[in-house]
């Protein structure tokens, strides 16, 4: 018990008055901004553990700058360069926002059946029905789904699209295939900032599971964005930023990027080690390293490293390996940091250091 309330005073101590705003039930939470963005107008000023609301009916924008949105537990969006989004509702039962200009990424890595995402783009409604990622760009008007599925209607016409398909949304729907390894500078950042969050992951699944939260009852004591039974966006105090924490005993790699994601519960046992000195970092995870990631096989003690971008169609044993395989551009993950080097320039939305395990890359220039 006085580890648990060590760990709250630390955690309030960190968080301050911005805390309440953030454990709210509701989407809309700008985690993380670089260069020129405005709310209604007005510049967003990054500062550290700060993070302001886009409320109903306000508008996010960018210019020379990207921004972070988190959204109902599991799902981002990232938002690209001159590109703007309406808030039309926060509520994370019915989420609904408006693309109205440039282009946007959701990472939607849970989607709880209480929770819904809709994409408003024109007359069109584009519904995220599975966990997956989704890019939506204005001009032209179009959806390309990378991973996942999503339901697109306009008026009376209705189309499902799924992995590798994008729709084009002028007077009539029509859908046709694309490459997946087709990305562009948006998509590359969007994986750098998967990253960060993933590596944030793991020294809060650490602290969480050291101080017993484990099973059905973690969530920092109030500073956790999320909900009881579910997954949850949980502050980790020294990267200065959110990141997300699987719901019990689960674990999952983020939507077509393939990073993985530990629950306090497991993540010890996922990753030998960190538990008891000689803690080993989460990353690299190219099928060179020495990461170890559970194959799933009987009993629990067969752990061998997953398979890279690089590795077409990869896998370890039974696990999974990224949906993405070819991706390219990424950013270097052959190392113990990533392609930043040591310190972050993404530590939530101050760019403050990283800390605890290893660099923390992802936050670093628009490239």
């Amino acid at each position: 018990m006085l580890k648990r309330l060590s760990l709250a005073v630390l955690l309030v101590g960190a968080s301050s008055a911005w805390a309440q705003q953030v454990i709210s039930a509701h989407s809309g939470v700008i985690h993380f901004v670089e260069g020129q963005v405005t709310l209604e107008g007005t510049p967003v000023q990054p500062k550290f553990a700060e993070f302001p609301d886009v409320k109903n009916g306000q508008t996010l924008a960018t210019q020379d700058g990207r921004a972070e949105v988190l959204m109902n537990p599991g799902v981002i969006l990232r938002l690209g360069e001159n590109s703007a989004f309406k808030m039309l509702s926060n509520s994370r039962s019915d989420t609904r926002l408006e693309v109205l200009s440039g282009e946007a990424v959701v990472e939607v890595g849970e989607l709880l059946p209480t929770n819904a995402i809709t994409l408003v783009s024109g007359d069109v409604h584009i519904e995220l029905i599975k966990r997956g990622l989704y890019e939506v760009s204005s001009d032209p008007a179009k959806l390309r789904v990378y991973e996942g599925e999503a339901r697109v209607t306009e008026g009376n016409q209705t189309l499902v699209a799924r992995k590798s398909r994008e729709v084009l949304m002028g007077a009539v729907l029509d859908m046709n295939g694309f490459d997946v390894k087709d990305v562009d500078a948006l998509m590359r950042w969007a994986s750098r900032r998967s990253e960060a969050l993933a590596q944030a992951n793991v020294s809060s699944a650490r602290t969480a599971s050291s101080n017993g939260y484990q099973g059905n009852s973690y969530g920092y004591l109030g500073n956790g964005y999320g909900m009881l039974g579910s997954g949850m966006w949980a502050y980790n105090p020294w990267y200065g930023m959110f990141t997300y924490l699987p719901y019990g005993n689960g674990m999952y790699y983020s939507p077509f990027f393939g990073y993985p994601y530990y629950s306090p519960g497991n993540v010890g046992y996922f990753m030998p080690g960190l538990s008891g000195g000689g803690a080993k970092s989460a990353f690299p995870v190219n099928t060179g390293a020495t990461s170890p990631h559970y194959n799933g096989a009987t009993g629990g003690s067969n752990l061998a490293p997953r398979g890279s971008y690089g590795t077409a169609g990869g896998t370890s044993g039974g696990g999974v390996a990224p949906a993405s395989s070819g991706f390219s551009g990424a950013g270097s993950r052959g190392g113990g940091t990533s392609s930043g080097g040591g310190a972050s320039s993404g530590g939530g939305m101050s760019g403050g250091a990283g800390h605890g395990g290893g660099g923390m890359g992802g936050g670093g220039g628009r490239k």
